[in-house]
């Protein structure tokens, strides 16, 4: 090594192993621990100055310890990445990356199968309280909490799975703890596929909103889905039914459409449905969704108005018998059994972030049966907390 490269690099041996932003003003402050009347002082003040090189979390360069080659490497590394240099100090790094080149790459190579392995295995999760106040029925209250792992198989199929614990609105205080999804998602003909227990949302989540065990391939805005599933009618009941379909959605202007297509195969249902929300500037937004079943010729139709910035909504529900499923986001609510034989009424609610991870949402509805029975006035509030 030539003395001049020799001696730049001793110099930067005196940086930090893993360079940090360091907040003080005075450059004297930064490297307490090299003295005024040491030989690489001044090249070390002028390096900081030039933002180059900077100091340990506590404003020090551990300079009493001796350096491996790899934590020089790494300093050379964060310095090849420096784009306002001047002639000589870019001669003078490009010299340093050429002494260093092989811990370089091997450092990059760790660097790079670190985060590999970050991307090969993701936890997260989420709880939820919800509580539900009824005129003439009193309090309800129920919980949830939900495990979630998303991991790399290979590089072409992805593992997800859920395990969810809490009470249900069908089974009050029953406690349970259950594999809510496990699938595997990979592409196939060109389609985005996923097999095994997985979750199935159609437009709002009216007609379906729930989990069944099956296949679902989606390419674009074009989804197609068949599966079993395994769930409690609005009376607690165990209900199976062989559910497929299909879903559409597409922008036109200020306004995103989707139309859905499910048959409930072994109770020889059909549904047929369409949905959209049209912008209406920045914050205001007009929603609309209609349901219409086959076999009763009962239909289910809402349609508001929400304010982005706010958070309030307005929405009004006309459902009737034979369009309200068992499925639907409607028969995880805390009163299903007021709603088994269809409801029409107001519905409002106010959806705040309470932090970046939790969401409170308070929703009140003002529902009769379709015969004009009053329903008894209900005010809910969820909270849901992502981690």
């Amino acid at each position: 090594m030539k003395k001049r490269l020799l001696k730049s690099a001793v110099l930067s041996a005196l940086a930090v192993s893993f360079v940090v932003p360091a907040f003080a003003a005075d450059s004297n402050e930064l490297f307490a621990d090299v003295p005024t009347g040491h030989w690489a002082y001044d090249a070390v003040m002028s390096l900081a100055d030039a933002g180059l090189i900077d100091g340990y979390e506590d404003g020090t360069f551990g300079g009493d310890r001796t350096m491996t080659r790899y934590e020089m490497a790494k300093i050379v590394d964060t310095l090849m990445e420096q784009t306002d240099t001047s002639d000589e100090q870019k001669a003078l790094i490009d010299d340093l990356a050429v002494e260093f080149t092989n811990e370089i790459g091997s450092l990059r190579d760790e660097v790079n199968g670190i985060k590999d392995e970050q991307e090969r295995i993701k936890v997260s999760g989420d709880a939820r309280i919800r509580y539900a106040s009824l005129e003439d029925n009193g309090d309800k209250t129920d919980y949830r909490a939900r495990l979630t792992v998303d991991g790399k198989v290979s590089d072409d199929i992805k593992f997800s799975g859920r395990i969810a614990t809490g009470d249900t609105p069908h089974n009050e205080g029953g406690a349970h703890v259950v594999l809510d999804t496990a699938n595997l998602g990979f592409e196939l003909l060109g389609l985005d596929t996923t097999i095994g227990r997985q979750e199935l949302k159609l437009g709002t989540g009216m007609l379906i909103d729930d989990t069944f065990n099956g296949a679902a391939a989606q390419k674009g805005g074009f989804k197609v889905f068949y599966g079993k599933y395994d769930g409690e009618n609005f009376n607690g009941d165990e209900y199976k039914d062989t559910l497929f379909g299909a879903e559409y959605k597409t922008e036109l202007g200020a306004a995103d459409i989707a139309l859905d297509y499910m048959k409930a195969d072994d109770s020889d249902r059909e549904f047929y449905g369409a949905n959209t929300e049209i912008g209406l500037g920045d914050n205001f937004a007009l929603n609309a969704e209609f349901i219409k079943e086959n076999e009763s010729g009962d239909k289910a139709l809402a349609y508001g108005i929400s304010h982005k910035k706010t958070g309030l909504s307005a929405k009004y529900r006309d459902v009737e018998k034979g369009a309200y499923t068992s499925f639907g986001s409607m028969a995880y609510d805390l009163n299903t059994g007021s709603f088994a034989d269809g409801f029409k009424g107001m519905e409002y609610s106010l959806t705040h972030d309470v932090s970046d991870n939790a969401v409170l949402n308070i929703v009140y509805q003002d529902f009769e049966k379709q015969d004009g029975t009053k329903l008894d006035g209900r005010t809910a509030a969820t909270l849901d907390i992502r981690f």
